[in-house]
């Protein structure tokens, strides 16, 4: 990876935990660049559409292009349908819109997504992941991703309960982070 790369700015710890009815997304502010905060007020979490969210780790200006550009999908879905996408037809999205960014990832311009959302049919949150190819994967209960998804995932292991309620699911990605 050339030295420009690393040099961009990069963001870093996402979670998500699921709870009553719900889930809740939550991310850190800080933007590294190398082994340095390049910024401290980075916003990483991105609201999708009205049921649905996604947070990014990895490079910044791609992570911002992936969530706004897939709002615009979204609500243009919803626009030419005359309904919204099912909750899987937005992971699936989202994991071309992945997929469609591998020759960049592959030179160290990555940015993976962390996707949720309420699922209407089922009536509880759901949460998946992304590999650097766009593989979309449901994660159960809780998950991390980006540099300290170790430790956050770590203290969610210890914070989580099955059936939380949405406020103690704040609290306990908050504390995570």
């Amino acid at each position: 990876m050339s030295q420009v790369v690393r040099d961009l700015p990069h963001g870093t710890t996402i979670v998500a935990a699921t709870c009553d009815h719900g889930v809740v997304l939550a991310g850190d502010r800080r933007a590294t660049a190398g082994n340095l905060i390049a910024q401290r007020d980075l916003e990483k979490v991105y609201r999708s559409d009205d049921f649905s969210a996604l947070g990014y780790a990895g490079a910044g200006s791609l992570g911002i292009e992936f969530a706004r550009l897939f709002a615009v999908e979204l609500e243009h879905y919803e626009k030419m349908e005359g309904r919204s996408m099912s909750l899987e037809g937005k992971a699936n999205r989202l994991a071309r819109m992945v997929r469609g960014n591998l020759g960049a990832a592959m030179q160290g311009l990555a940015a993976v997504p962390l996707f949720v959302g309420y699922d209407e049919d089922s009536g509880q949150g759901r949460i998946f992941s992304y590999d650097v190819a766009g593989g979309p994967y449901e994660e159960h209960r809780f998950y991390s991703i980006g540099s300290g998804s170790l430790f956050a995932r770590g203290a969610l292991k210890k914070l989580y309960a099955d059936g939380m309620p949405a406020a103690d699911a704040v609290l306990a990605c908050v504390q995570a982070l």
